[in-house]
Parts: structure tokens; sequence; C-alpha cells
């Protein structure tokens, strides 16, 4: 199914495949009357690769009809598709320019990553259960040259506008996150945002200085940011295109309420250490989504710690926190 307001036409590449929680990685063709955009790119996989193809073809379009590539953010269940479409007709490929480093995947970038983690996990006590992520970034680091973009990418800034796509940032989720917001057509590119009935993990990360960002505030404000929008669709990065963004975004407003009344109830019942509290609230998923917790239960320590609500203190190079009581 397409969707067309006069000129703008938006064609949706959604593949259905259990990826995690979620239920499809989605990816957009979208003209403008002028102009052909790839919004995100989906999996590097032969599986999605055939898929693409197919879809492709059903909407009677071709690689060589694609003019530009944009990217929401850098995760690669969003740009898998971007050298394969390189090998096949040079395209400028933009994207927030914070993902740069990212997605070229920069010696520098990958060591300062290498060793925010260790300084993190470190100070919240998770080195001992975070091995495989260790694993996984030294294995990305040696492979650099095959995962990286084949292109110079554009970056993009808040406020840009290309081809009468308004760019907002928009992070928490990822700090080069972006909404390419189509507004007179009312039609919002949200990347990972704000998915319809699934959760978006605000994921653990660092800013220019190294230091750990506030990624639950940010992604917060975030909402509220495409909360002030109009929108007719929403057009995300995985589940359902779908309407109805601000009860959506209220729904998500709610549950974070609860995942920060969790971690206070979890350390006013006793857990002062970061593993503590992971594990009296996720139980076994601590071993098996150690990144995502970790994400979890750091970023919201420290959303609960900046709204007053708990205290921490470092004791033998270890955060250790406590409850705030009004």
């Amino acid at each position: 199914m397409q969707y067309q307001n006069g000129h703008h036409i938006v064609y949706p590449i959604l593949f259905k495949e259990q990826y995690g929680s979620l239920s499809s990685i989605n990816c957009f063709l979208y003209n403008n009357g002028s102009t052909l955009t790839l919004i995100d790119a989906g999996l590097s996989t032969p599986e999605f690769n055939e898929f693409f193809q197919q879809q492709l073809k059903q909407y009677k379009l071709s690689i060589q009809d694609i003019d530009q590539i944009f990217l929401t953010h850098h995760h690669d269940d969003h740009t898998g598709q971007v050298n394969q479409i390189l090998s096949q007709k040079q395209v400028q490929v933009y994207a927030h320019h914070l993902a740069i480093p990212r997605l070229l995947f920069e010696e520098q970038y990958l060591t300062n990553k290498y060793n925010f983690f260790v300084k993190i996990y470190g100070e919240y006590g998770c080195l001992d259960i975070s091995a495989d992520r260790f694993k996984k970034m030294e294995k990305t680091f040696l492979n650099r040259e095959n995962l990286k973009l084949n292109t110079e990418v554009i970056p993009l800034h808040h406020g840009d506008i290309i081809n009468e796509m308004y760019i907002i940032e928009a992070p928490g989720h990822s700090p080069d996150s972006i909404i390419f917001s189509e507004q007179p057509v009312r039609w919002q590119f949200s990347g990972d945002l704000l998915l319809e009935n699934a959760p978006t993990n605000a994921l653990i990360d660092f800013d220019e200085k190294l230091e750990l960002l506030p990624t639950v505030s940010q992604y917060r404000e975030s909402l509220l940011k495409l909360n002030a929008l109009e929108a007719e669709w929403i057009f995300p990065g995985h589940e359902k295109i779908f309407q109805n963004h601000n009860l959506e975004i209220d729904n998500k407003l709610k549950k974070m309420d609860r995942k920060e009344q969790r971690i206070i109830d979890a350390v006013r019942n006793g857990n002062n250490k970061t593993v503590e509290i992971a594990r009296a609230i996720y139980g076994k998923k601590v071993e098996t989504q150690t990144f995502f917790v970790l994400s979890e239960v750091i970023g919201y320590l420290e959303y609960a710690i900046g709204r007053g609500k708990l205290a921490k203190e470092m004791r033998d190079g270890e955060w250790f926190f406590q409850p705030v009581y009004p």
C-alpha cells in the first residue's frame, strides 16, 4: 500500500521479521514530485536484499530511480542496503553530523567508544557481565573497513531543510537520531523515536567529551518535540505505520514514569549497586540482553538522580545508589 497526498507519495518497504522484540524492519521510498529519496536502508542480509529488490519491482521502481538516501540514525538495521545501492548507482547520503564517525567506523570513534564503556561499566560495577560486549567491539574494530559506508556522508543539523524536508534533532535512542518532517503534508519519518505498541531503548552513549549522555531525559524531550508536531502519518523504523501519535506519546511518557518508579523501588528495597538493581527488575535478562538492560538501568538511575529522586555515592571506584525521600 502506498500513501499519497497530492504529488507526495510514500512507498513503504516493511520487512516482516522478528528482530528482537520487534516484528518488522522498515524503510521508505519517498517521492516529493521531483526527487525519489530512500529513507533508511534496512539490513544487509541476503533475505532483506531480496525483499528490497522485490518491493522495488512491485512499485515499478529500480535502484536507478533512487536519487538520494536519508538516514534517521546510524544503527545497522537502518543502513544495510546503502553500500549495495552505491555499488550500482552513486547517490548522496545524508545523516546527522554525529552519525558520520559512526557510519564510517572511524578508528578514533571506535577507540573512544571502547574506552568509554570500560570507564562506565567499571564505575557502575558491570565489567564482570560485559565481556561479550567488549568482544563484539573488538571484532567491529578489526572489521571496520568492511562495515563502513563506502561514500562521503553529507552532514545534517537541526533546522536544516532539504527538498522541503525539515530536519529535527531527536536524540535519546541514539545521539544522532533525527526526524525527517514533511510539514506541508504532515508526514513524520521518525526512525526509532516512536513505535506503535513497541518499546524504544534509550541506549547509553557518550558526548564529544566522552561523558555519559542523559539519554532518558533526551528521549523524553524528543518525544515532546514530536508531540508538538502535526502528523497525519508516522512512518517509523519498525512496526506499523500509524496515526494518533499524541496518544502513543502519552502512553510512552506514562511508561517512562513507571520505569523510573521501578528503579526507585528497587533502590528503596535495598539494592544499592547497578547489577543488583538490574537483577531485581530484569532477572535472567541481565545475562541474555546485557547491553539493553544496562542501558535501561543506568539511564533511568541517572534520570531519577537528575529529578532529585535518587542520589549516588562513589565508593572504591563504584557508584552506590540511595533513595531521596521528600
